[in-house]
């Protein structure tokens, strides 16, 4: 009967890691199908820094071999860069035939080199300079990534760079699932846990971006594990969990600062333990040893915590009051007035990241997580410490977010912490289902099974959702508002937002279909978004190869979701001229975009344009204002100015109109757009661009007193030569 025991123990252990077991695998197996969140760049420069120095001493490359370059020409851009890592050899590679993938080439020119050099360990990127330019985010993120990079990439060769680098990412996400699935297993038992736990692996936010995000999923993973080996190490009196706890915390903290709300979670959580305990007198004389190193552990926690904090971060070893300055930072993020949330105010409260994370939410998991919380909320009235530990867990992130002042953007990825206490209710409503069948039920085991049945299978739709759009569930939602469609009617902020995860798919389009030697842009972000890694080769990658009506045939690649950025014109000429030649669609909504900018891709009507004669142009007022006569698709406004005795200044803004009633400002500030107006813009000429937008009067206002660009005035406006 005991081996029986034994043997009925050991499987439901095994059951109960199956879901993190899983979601590693599948991590590590789905990792190259990901691309690289656009802060990566430099958090994977400055990891490699500090590793670099904690390993060595060193505070640059010098000593590692040159990293290869793969083309015999160093563009003129690029300046004296070129004689940096990587970089710095140089390896003929200007074929008429399409190159090979621009890491692979790296790897075969290293294949010599006793240890793999990173792309991210880079001559421009020194310690010193990374210390004095620090001012953002602590760095125990990139250190663990670069870290997996030095062991699986540099020294094992298993793994491509970039992929290293996010294998930490996947690693440590794997922990927090592992962690929930026990935390629910020996507080509610093993189906609730196999829920929970499957809850988390599968929540398309927290699964997508542990591929690709080098801070929230880490920060939330190790935010969980600090309040999981918290309460553990004191409700069994293990003073070794409490010192784990303090090094989860401290890792914790040095990836962001959200570790600070933890002790509004642990603290009436702890307080509402000791006054149970002390209630029921259950404390024997024989657990005063462990009672008394608890407390010890428990008095110096905090201490070790900071120690681990500060000894990950160099930047503070010279002086541990730049604290300030990173307190400052978190301030300035964390707080004001959200600009483009009006809509979801309600008497200054933000209920923007709860009507995100209930049209995010798998709906199986948002219904089992309702009854989840509906049954905790009930135990607390029964002095049930659990069911207030995991309520605060969930509910603490997400209010520090809603109330007056607070700041929050991109969805709710900057608050995940609060996925696996999500997770974890989940659990507890499935098991609170399973409850209410035994007892309407009773002794009907058979049905007790079917309805297990139901809810596992709930999952398995959830899973199905997630194959479906993979790689892009971070850009998912679900049927309550109608998929991503329904977000983008809705306009909900952020819609579509994959944060740079998308160009991997454009990148692998143009690297099968672009011509030997093509030319590639970024329509709007900049050069460090994209990773250069994964692109062929050949291709010439710059983002002043933007010719827009010259039409040089260069390809522009760029995210397409609600971003402001959307409507400069760097943007709009390629959505508004040109057909595009990739689109990668969710839900039949494109959330990335490439275009080639020839004539064979140029949309009918947008194939030239003609110049416009004014009926009237005149200054008042600091301002210029323009009535072309009639209405036309407007291209561009070029000004010839005075220069003397004026403001140079390229303040103010654009707006026109239709009727000269109703004005529309345009967006984009008064600046050089393109790389194309630079050869025409100097002293005396103001040069402004427009994807054929619809006008007939035009208004230019510096905003500024005796401005040259009103002064002595000479335009020349073009427009399309038909309509389109």
């Amino acid at each position: 009967m005991t081996n029986l025991k034994k043997k009925s123990k050991l499987l439901n252990w095994l059951l109960l890691v199956l879901p993190a077991l899983a979601f590693l695998v599948v991590g590590i197996r789905t990792l190259s199908d990901y691309g690289i969140n656009w802060d990566e760049p430099f958090h994977f420069y400055r990891g490699q820094v500090y590793l670099h120095y904690f390993l060595t001493g060193e505070k640059d490359y010098s000593s590692l071999p040159v990293y290869p370059r793969v083309s015999s020409d160093c563009p003129s851009w690029a300046g004296d860069s070129c004689n940096l890592s990587p970089g710095g050899a140089t390896d003929i590679l200007n074929t008429p035939q399409k190159g090979p993938i621009y890491e692979d080439a790296i790897n075969k020119l290293q294949k010599d080199f006793k240890t793999k050099r990173s792309f991210f360990q880079h001559d421009l990127f020194t310690y010193e300079e990374i210390v004095k330019s620090e001012e953002g985010h602590p760095p125990t993120g990139d250190i663990l990534a670069a870290l997996t990079n030095y062991v699986f990439y540099q020294k094992l060769g298993i793994m491509k760079d970039i992929e290293s680098h996010h294998f930490a990412e996947v690693l440590i996400s794997f922990l927090i699932v592992l962690g929930v699935g026990i935390f629910v297993y020996i507080n509610w038992g093993l189906f609730p846990s196999i829920i929970a736990s499957s809850s988390l692996a599968l929540y398309p936010l927290f699964f997508s971006e542990s591929h690709f995000n080098i801070k929230d999923p880490l920060l939330a993973s190790f935010f969980g594990l600090t309040i999981i080996t918290f309460y553990f190490g004191i409700v069994y009196s293990k003073w070794r969990l409490l010192v784990i706890s303090a090094l989860f915390l401290g890792l914790g903290t040095g990836v962001k600062f959200n570790t600070a709300f933890i002790p509004l979670i642990i603290v009436p959580w702890l307080l509402l333990f000791l006054l149970n305990s002390w209630i029921s007198r259950k404390r024997k004389r024989a657990d005063r040893k462990k009672i008394i190193s608890t407390i010890v552990a428990l008095i110096a926690y905090p201490l070790m915590a900071a120690l681990i904090f500060y000894v990950l971060w160099p930047f503070l070893w010279g002086n541990p009051e730049n604290i300030l300055k990173i307190l400052k930072f978190y301030r300035q993020i964390g707080t004001g007035v959200p600009g483009d949330m009006s809509n979801f105010l309600i008497r200054g409260f933000n209920t923007y990241p709860v009507l995100w994370i209930i049209y995010t939410t798998p709906v199986p998991i948002l219904l089992f997580s309702l009854v989840g919380i509906i049954r905790s909320t009930r135990s607390i009235f029964k002095r049930n410490d659990r069911g207030l530990l995991v309520l605060l867990w969930f509910f603490v992130p997400i209010a520090r977010v809603t109330l007056p002042n607070t700041v929050i953007y991109g969805g709710v990825r900057q608050i995940m912490e609060f996925v696996p206490a999500m997770a974890i209710l989940s659990g507890i409503g499935a098991d609170s289902l399973i409850q209410i069948t035994k007892k309407i039920f009773a002794k009907k085991i058979v049905i007790t099974r079917v309805f297990q049945f139901i809810i596992l299978s709930s999952l398995v739709f959830v899973l199905v959702e997630m194959i479906r759009i993979h790689p892009n569930q971070n850009v998912y939602f679900n049927q309550i508002i109608g998929g991503l469609s329904g977000a983008r009617d809705k306009n909900i902020p952020y819609w579509g937002n994959s944060y740079g995860n998308a160009y991997l798919q454009g990148i692998n389009w143009l690297n099968e279909n672009a011509e030997p030697n093509a030319k590639l842009g970024l329509a709007l972000s900049t050069m460090g978004n994209l990773p250069k890694l994964k692109l062929r080769a050949d291709i010439d990658f710059y983002n002043r190869h933007m010719s827009d009506t010259s039409r040089n045939g260069e390809y522009e690649i760029e995210m397409d979701f609600n971003w402001s950025l959307r409507n400069w014109y760097s943007f709009q000429y390629y959505e508004k001229y040109l057909d595009p030649v990739y689109v990668a669609e969710v839900d039949g909504v494109p959330i990335l975009k490439v275009w080639k900018n020839d004539l064979e891709h140029t949309k009918a009507g947008f194939e030239s344009e003609s110049r416009f004669y004014p009926r009237d142009v005149s200054v008042s007022k600091d301002s210029l204002k323009i009535d072309l006569g009639k209405t036309v698709f407007l291209t561009k406004l070029k000004v010839e100015h005075s220069k003397v005795a004026c403001q140079q200044t390229l303040s103010g803004y654009i707006a026109l109109s239709e009727d000269g009633v109703t004005w529309t400002q345009i967006p984009e500030p008064l600046r050089p757009q393109v790389p194309s107006v630079l050869d025409i813009v100097d002293e005396d000429t103001f040069v402004y661009l427009f994807a054929a937008e619809k006008t007939r009067y035009i208004l230019l206002d510096p905003q500024a007193p005796n401005s040259c660009l009103v002064k002595n005035p000479v335009v020349d406006i073009r427009g399309l030569s038909r309509l389109p």
